[in-house]
């Protein structure tokens, strides 16, 4: 039999997807790694690793949009499916996020060692979301938190292991940070890295960077520019630039002077934040919500600055704080003493 055979919702280029790239790049290089996974978005993080083979499944989607539970009910069936063809050769199913809840019932009914890596904990209270959290809830697995937030918010299950094991950066990442010295730094530029949804706090985004004209903001965002432009319509702030899914963020990190996570916690709470890991390696402090995991990550006033971050104005304030030359180089400081905890 075979070790191990993962399971993931998408191969693109969100938080979730890198760090289950970076598992296999650090802990299963030497091997050929099968993953059951929705191709839709064709190139990802996954699509990379010269030693992963990709088992592809397709959701239905209208116009470019997934159709409301029609797509979610084909996807796992699909997926239960190539489960079933496929994992009774394998010993162990890695289940990336609580999304592929078909797995885990394949799991259960081959009598597999079972691995869930949880990122999220969701908000929407429908149906296919309940089912996903049962399911996970009542499987006998061992459980990865990538927060201590994420951790306390579901219920303890006595047949199960857990662990809190906080998002690293992949050699392959860090071979490429080049920190520019702070003395170099503009001091104008402000990043933010997020897939296209409301969940992201994008409208917030372009709130503060209209109450700022005076600051550059760079938007990547996990999608083509075709849905990007759709998403956001012909109304811009003209101090922000869009971008769309980048397989290489360093030179954009390199330029920024400062990182943004704008998650709203009333749509669902940011579990860890990747992006602001990514900027901590450049020396970069963040502006993060005051909730969740980046408050296991930043330290308020030390790296960075913690807020409600659906008052659009008290963000401003601490963007212009946070900028100011004496401030920002004591962040700076901090910040790169705060990431060698997490190297």
């Amino acid at each position: 039999m075979k070790s191990i055979l993962f399971f993931h919702n998408n191969n693109d280029y969100t938080g979730s997807t890198r760090v289950l790239a970076d598992v296999i790049a650090r802990d299963y290089a030497d091997q050929v790694v099968p993953i059951i996974v929705n191709k839709n978005h064709g190139r990802g993080f996954l699509s990379e690793l010269p030693n992963v083979r990709m088992i592809g499944f397709w959701k239905p989607l209208w116009k470019g949009r997934a159709i409301p539970v029609f797509s979610t009910r084909i996807v796992h069936l699909q997926g239960f499916l190539l489960a079933l063809i496929y994992g009774w050769r394998y010993q162990t199913f890695y289940i990336n996020t609580i999304l592929p809840c078909y797995a885990a019932l394949m799991g259960r009914l081959y009598g597999k060692q079972v691995i869930y890596h949880v990122h999220e904990k969701l908000i929407s209270g429908s149906l296919s979301v309940r089912l996903m959290e049962w399911v996970f809830t009542h499987t006998k697995a061992h459980r990865i938190f990538v927060s201590k937030y994420t951790q306390d918010c579901y219920p303890a299950n006595p047949s199960c292991t857990s662990e809190v094991c906080y998002n690293r950066l992949g050699k392959c990442f860090l071979d490429k940070v080049v920190i520019k010295p702070v003395g170099e730094r503009k001091r104008d530029t402000v990043l933010m890295i997020a897939s296209l949804s409301k969940v992201k706090g994008l409208s917030t985004f372009m709130r503060v960077a209209r109450l700022l004209p005076q600051l550059h903001f760079r938007l990547i965002l996990s999608a083509d520019m075709r849905s990007i432009r759709s998403y956001f319509g012909e109304s811009m702030p003209e101090n922000v630039r869009l971008i769309s899914a980048q397989s290489n963020i360093h030179p954009y990190l390199y330029e920024a002077d400062l990182m943004l996570n704008l998650s709203n916690p009333f749509f669902g709470v940011e579990t860890f934040g990747m992006t602001i890991l990514e900027a901590m390696a450049y020396g970069i402090p963040s502006i993060v919500p005051n909730v969740g995991g980046p408050i296991e990550l930043i330290e308020d006033g030390h790296n960075g600055y913690c807020v409600d971050v659906t008052d659009v104005e008290l963000v401003a304030s601490k963007i212009c704080d946070a900028l100011e030359r004496g401030n920002y180089e004591r962040l700076c400081e901090g910040t790169c003493e705060r990431f060698e905890q997490f190297k």
